[in-house]
């Protein structure tokens, strides 16, 4: 059987061919991609169909364009991991702030079904578990569980150093080589759960928004499943969306 002719525009294919070598590890986060012309050569196609396949790049967040240095591939460096995924702003000015972490639990355990499904995992499978708090000016504002499978993490710890926060895309990327391309959050109003509510700092009843996240590699594996109370009392929860050409449709 012969495959479907491709008519998507040459600088679309060029974009999915780069970013199939991205995914397969030719090109690490942070790494610089080769130039324009390079890569114009070696694919026998103009500069101006590589500009325009890593300007689809770039507004996929799989690579990053600096002027006058080249374009490399993202990476999920503290500010891009914070601001990307950190989506609780305060209610008066609309900032986001740091919020200071505090681990409570690490643990390699048997998963739950509720972190088998999301992460795909069979009966009996490990996962690298994490508890945490965070507070902003010592008020309780978010507390979660996350689960990776174990097969993914090994014996890398997560948050061992003194930082006062610890952010979990820059450990996958950075310790573990797992970069994560997209996330997919689901919400729900609820009331703090009597048996999380000490370790919080809430009472138990307390008004929360929970969202459970479930996080995708580069190849769209689930490499994450987080949980996580939140209190709305000062903050609201902001989702962006943003418009990016890609000569696909949507």
């Amino acid at each position: 059987m012969t495959s479907p002719l491709d008519l998507s525009p040459a600088f679309v294919r060029l974009a999915r061919h780069i970013r199939e070598r991205i995914i397969g590890g030719e090109w690490l986060p942070g790494q610089l991609l080769p130039g324009e012309e390079a890569i114009a050569k070696e694919m026998k196609v103009s500069v101006g169909t590589v500009r325009k396949a890593f300007d689809v790049l770039s507004g996929q967040g799989l690579v990053t364009r600096h002027r006058g240095r080249g374009t490399f591939v993202a990476r999920a460096t503290n500010e891009r991991a914070f601001t990307s995924f950190f989506r609780l702003v305060d209610r008066h000015d609309g900032m986001r702030r740091l919020p200071v972490d505090t681990i409570l639990l690490r643990e390699r355990a048997t998963a739950d079904a509720a972190e088998r499904a999301a992460l795909r995992l069979d009966a009996g499978e490990l996962v690298y578990r994490l508890r945490r708090r965070r507070t902003l000016d010592d008020a309780p504002l978010v507390f979660e569980t996350i689960a990776f499978p174990y097969a993914r993490i090994g014996d890398k710890e997560w948050g061992s150093d003194d930082a006062p926060a610890h952010l979990v895309y820059s450990f996958l990327e950075q310790q573990c080589s797992v970069s994560i391309s997209r996330v997919e959050d689901r919400l729900q109003a609820c009331l703090l759960p009597a048996d999380i509510a000490g370790d919080f700092g809430l009472p138990a009843g307390h008004p929360v928004l929970l969202t459970m996240r479930i996080g995708y590699d580069l190849q769209g594996v689930p490499v994450e499943y987080r949980r996580s109370w939140m209190a709305t009392d000062a903050h609201d929860y902001l989702s962006e969306l943003r418009w990016a050409a890609t000569g696909e449709g949507q």
